[in-house]
């Protein structure tokens, strides 16, 4: 089967982290970003780093290495032209804008397909297509209230706690599995089933992860780390200001008294508070009682070849960027290209993909339709006024 091509509108996470992993499984990802509305990832961080392009901040880097990127204003009647273009010759479509978007663009699923009868159109978004709250912006924080997550995390009491904006638990799960959906479709098309329009709400999403719970007999409420049957299991603060999360099943009272007294979690939390934290926690595991010291990022980083090899990965800038869902021992795999400036391959992609001429390519240019980065000159793109919110 030859190589699955995949033109990529993704924003933020959702979108762009989707066509992330397709180009890990080995599909040609070109990013299709306006000069006049970048990835607001470009900006998300609101800080940069000594020696790092204000264009290519951490967040952005991490989420669209493996990518093409071609500059193309797809409200310029042009570039729309040329997007269309792109997609007679092309497999799949990812986008992640609000509902409505890509029909004010005029590029909504039946204009796709004209253009492109197998064509694969990925739509990612808050609610989905239909239904009373399509047209509702959110991000990850307000999905997971709506999704009925919210309501099982955090303290008995206490407020509910959400992911936050770093980090958007729906927004990172629904990557994994839109990535999954695509290659069965485009798998299927292969066989004939003919081009498609996926929808995925994450938050469907994100109420089948934890659906498990609003089945279940009692109501679900907020316990944080509370869970019956297990009389201890929670994090413990040591001397050194570290912590230790520590789980003790029934089973295993009869080690935590030799250890550290009858009165299980408060002679605990007093034991643990008169070590380190990698004392406590090698103390208890000797003892049989699973027990781990909480990580930071930099504690994580730490163990890179020693507990884990592929989460991150050193790219071809020496940068470090996301790493790999699942890897080939044989053929292990690696950060095919970092993250490109907007428009730093409109060109190649105009003419190799599109058949325009360099002559053509220099009209489209100069008509604005399309754009093409100086990487000798600094970013000059800013976040146009007219927001096209994420999902």
């Amino acid at each position: 089967m030859d190589q699955c091509r995949v033109l990529d509108l993704g924003i933020i996470t959702a979108g762009a982290a989707t066509s992330a992993v397709l180009a890990d499984l080995g599909a040609e990802v070109i990013k299709i970003e306006s000069p006049s509305y970048k990835d607001p990832f470009r900006i998300w961080s609101g800080e940069t780093f000594p020696g790092e392009h204000p264009d290519l901040p951490p967040f952005f880097r991490m989420t669209n290495r493996g990518k093409l990127n071609a500059g193309i204003d797809l409200k310029h009647p042009k570039g729309r032209d040329v997007f269309l273009r792109l997609v007679a010759r092309s497999d799949v479509v990812v986008e992640n804008f609000s509902r409505g978007v890509m029909e004010r663009l005029g590029l909504d699923f039946a204009t796709l397909k004209r253009a492109n009868p197998n064509i694969i159109l990925a739509s990612i978004s808050s609610q989905g297509e239909y239904g009373p709250d399509a047209r509702y912006v959110s991000f990850g924080s307000t999905l997971e209230a709506m999704a009925g997550l919210a309501a099982l995390t955090g303290y008995e009491g206490g407020a509910p706690v959400v992911s936050g904006i770093a980090l958007n638990y729906p927004d990172q799960v629904v990557a994994m599995f839109a990535a999954g959906m695509i290659a069965t479709a485009w798998h299927a098309r292969g066989n004939g089933a003919g081009g498609v329009h996926l929808d995925m709400s994450q938050r469907e999403l994100t109420s089948f992860l934890c659906g498990e719970a609003f089945l279940a007999a009692a109501t679900p409420t907020r316990r944080g780390n509370a869970q019956p049957g297990i009389p201890v299991q929670d994090c413990y603060r040591a001397d050194d200001g570290q912590w230790v999360a520590v789980t003790i099943r029934a089973e295993q009272l009869g080690a935590l008294k030799g250890l550290a007294g009858d009165d299980a979690a408060p002679a605990l939390a007093a034991w643990v508070a008169g070590r380190t934290a990698p004392e406590a926690a090698a103390d208890l595991k000797a003892h049989g009682i699973d027990a781990a010291q909480v990580l930071d990022g930099r504690g994580v980083l730490a163990q890179r070849g020693v507990a884990w090899t592929r989460a991150l990965q050193q790219g071809k800038d020496s940068d470090m960027v996301k790493g790999f869902l699942f890897t080939d021992d044989a053929r292990p795999m690696t950060p095919s290209r970092p993250a490109a400036h907007c428009g730093a391959d409109t060109r190649e992609v105009l003419h190799r993909v599109g058949g325009y001429s360099q002559a053509d390519i220099d009209a489209l240019i100069a008509s604005a339709a399309v754009a093409s980065h100086d990487q000798d000159a600094p970013a000059t793109g800013t976040i146009g006024v007219e927001v096209v919110a994420a999902q």
